[in-house]
């Protein structure tokens, strides 16, 4: 590959750090993103009202300043780690090559991963890391990249993160990354009056279509003194009396391997920078904290009752040593009052003695002596109240929903207001799995470059949709839906439906308990059904005697089935319905053979009229009358015991 444009271009950016027009506003938008988010830095976006505040006053708000934003911004991504929780999301990959299809599924294993713990994957690094950048730098770049591998060897990618601050260029035609330009910070080892010591660095990069370039700073010196020479693809390069080692690479990709975080086009940038997913409530993130600033001022100084009180002067210690003013004739504090020149209360074990007068006029009633002044509250309950509607109003902002806040009345409401509020946080989640879905796709296709797949060819299959519904209701919300779908007598798939939801929330993070409700729910008979048809259904000859057996012993047989086969639930669908199949048989064959006893707790007469029907089976007529009236009697007798015996414990 001929590197010579390539170079040029990378040397003349590095040296003369050209950003692209929009790097200032992107740089400062992620930090106030990541300060509302996280915190730090939080005090820089408080404002000093001068006229009234000093500089010393304004320290002092900033230092008892507790913001509420992070647990706001808190609360407007957790739906957004929901997305992912879906279990009908689409994803396939198939390049038609059975050897790169498992290169594939290790590289995505191994991608951001651990040697240890291997659960740590690609599709775990789209659920929490994706989401958390989506948020914090939506301008950022995620760089894919990789060391070289033997022949024998599987490349094992890695995602490089590129902060907005640290792309100081880049170019796009149409949709497609032609190059991208980016400078960060590396320490290298440097000689300094005979001593080697750290000292910090820049590192270049340029990443286009089928190269990479590097140009890192190093100390020729040190370089020269342990013996490293440079690569056959590495030269040194100088300006500004530092010396840098520029590196070629060449990736043989057909296209940029690195992707912009972002997804919500900036309006103010005419779309050619993003916006992270509650911008449209960044106004009422900046309210929240100047209001949140005042009411803790407000809290501190002023929001706690004031003691009034009368008190004497303090006679000093003892009539040599008396007090004026604080002082005692030395002229040193006095230690009766410590400085304060009067006779105060500090423990509970004193109190404040005055002298009785001798004419009962001159009496101060005690309740005067001393009160408790309480401040009005009507302007921090206003403030209290307001910094609650700011929160409200961002989560209306973002997502035209209040349906995330605890302290809303979400389950008053009715089904078709939580649908519609359900409605509004489904078209402010689409964008992002749509974003999500090709994250997902050019991570996966250029995984399969590296493994060898040809990007002329286009006979593959890459797929990953997610439905219409991103599942995102709770479980209380589900099981209103479900109470609305009982009272109004709707068809039995949807309470199917809605019991596989909730189910699905019940057992998640328990992969096994979630296979075992699966298979169970596929071969329970009345899926969905209420007990009153389910009760109808058996009184009837449409289902058959083997589905009754089944019901009315679903559980034992189960049970019975995985004591016998520990490894049934991880079958195929023929095979468990083959083992499920004989189970129900050998209870069928059971049940015929172990007929329950009829009892015959008829009177006597009908014992008699019996008795005389089988005179043909018995030869002694008479004394099977004689044996069908003794029958009678003994029936009717243990019915009176019966009955006797019920009155006994009614009683009791």
């Amino acid at each position: 590959m001929d590197f010579t444009k390539p170079i040029l271009r990378a040397v003349t950016l590095a040296k003369t750090k050209q950003t692209h027009a929009n790097q200032k506003k992107t740089s400062e938008l992620a930090k106030e993103y990541s300060a509302h988010i996280t915190g730090d830095g939080i005090a820089d976006y408080l404002k000093r009202y001068t006229v009234r505040e000093s500089e010393d006053m304004f320290k002092q708000r900033v230092a008892i300043t507790n913001s509420i934003n992070p647990a706001v911004a808190s609360s407007l991504m957790k739906p957004f780690y929901k997305v992912s929780r879906n279990n009908n999301i689409v994803k396939k990959y198939d390049f038609k090559d059975v050897r790169i299809n498992e290169k594939i599924a290790v590289m995505l294993n191994d991608f951001n991963g651990e040697k240890v713990d291997d659960t740590d994957g690609f599709e775990v690094w789209l659920k929490t890391r994706f989401v958390e950048l989506s948020f914090a730098d939506p301008n950022g770049f995620v760089v894919i990249e990789w060391e070289a591998a033997d022949v024998n060897q599987i490349i094992k990618p890695r995602p490089f993160e590129v902060s907005s601050e640290e792309v100081l260029n880049y170019e796009y035609k149409g949709a497609e990354l032609q190059w991208l330009f980016i400078n960060t910070k590396q320490p290298y080892f440097k000689i300094t009056a005979g001593k080697t010591e750290t000292v910090e660095g820049e590192k270049f990069t340029l990443y286009g279509v089928g190269y990479t370039i590097t140009i890192e700073q190093c100390d020729k010196l040190y370089r020269e003194e342990n013996g490293l020479k440079l690569l056959p693809n590495q030269q040194f390069i100088e300006w500004q009396n530092n010396t840098y080692i520029l590196s070629t690479y060449e990736t043989k990709l057909g296209f940029v391997p690195a992707f912009r975080v972002g997804y919500a086009r900036d309006l103010s940038t005419k779309g050619k920078t993003f916006v992270n997913p509650f911008n449209p409530a960044l106004t009422y993130f900046r309210k929240a904290l100047k209001t949140t600033s005042e009411l803790d001022i407000t809290m501190t100084g002023h929001v706690f009752p004031q003691k009034l009180q009368y008190i004497q002067p303090c006679q000093g210690v003892s009539t040599q040593e008396t007090c004026f003013n604080g002082k005692n004739p030395q002229g040193g504090t006095c230690a009766a009052c410590n400085g304060t020149g009067f006779k105060t209360v500090t423990t509970a074990q004193e109190a404040i003695y005055l002298p009785m007068p001798e004419d009962p006029k001159e009496l101060i009633p005690l309740d005067q002596l001393l009160v408790y002044k309480a401040p009005p509250i009507e302007l921090v309950k206003f403030q209290n109240d307001y910094v609650k509607e700011l929160k409200q109003d961002a989560h209306l902002a973002v997502y035209n929903s209040n349906m995330f806040l605890a302290n809303d009345a979400q389950f008053a409401k009715t089904a078709t207001e939580i649908d519609s509020n359900m409605e509004g946080v489904y078209d402010a989640i689409e964008p992002f799995t749509e974003k999500y879905s090709k994250v997902w796709k050019f991570v996966v296709y250029t995984c399969a470059v590296l493994s060898g797949f040809s990007e002329t060819r286009n006979d593959f299959e890459l797929i990953h949709t997610f439905p219409a519904d991103p599942k995102l209701k709770t479980i209380s919300l589900l099981l209103a839906d479900l109470k609305a779908v009982n009272e109004s007598n709707a068809p039995s798939f949807m309470r199917d439906v809605l019991n596989r939801d909730i189910a699905e929330i019940v057992f998640n993070g328990d992969e096994e308990a979630l296979l075992k409700f699966h298979v169970r729910r596929r071969f329970y008979p009345f899926n969905g059904k209420t007990m009153e048809e389910i009760s109808q259904l058996l009184s009837t000859q449409y289902v058959s005697e083997l589905t009754k057996i089944l019901y009315a012993n679903f559980e034992a047989i189960f049970t019975e089935i995985e004591k016998t086969d520990a490894k049934f639930y991880q079958k195929k669908y023929d095979e468990q319905w083959k083992i499920v199949d004989e189970m129900v048989m050998k209870w069928k064959e059971e049940i015929l053979a172990n007929e329950p006893m009829k009892i015959d707790f008829s009177t006597g007469a009908s014992g008699a009229a019996n008795a005389e029907q089988n005179n043909g089976e018995n030869p002694a007529g008479t004394q099977g009358a004689q044996t069908g009236d003794n029958a009678g009697a003994a029936g009717a007798e243990n019915q009176a015991q019966n009955q006797t015996q019920d009155n006994q414990q009614t009683a009791k």
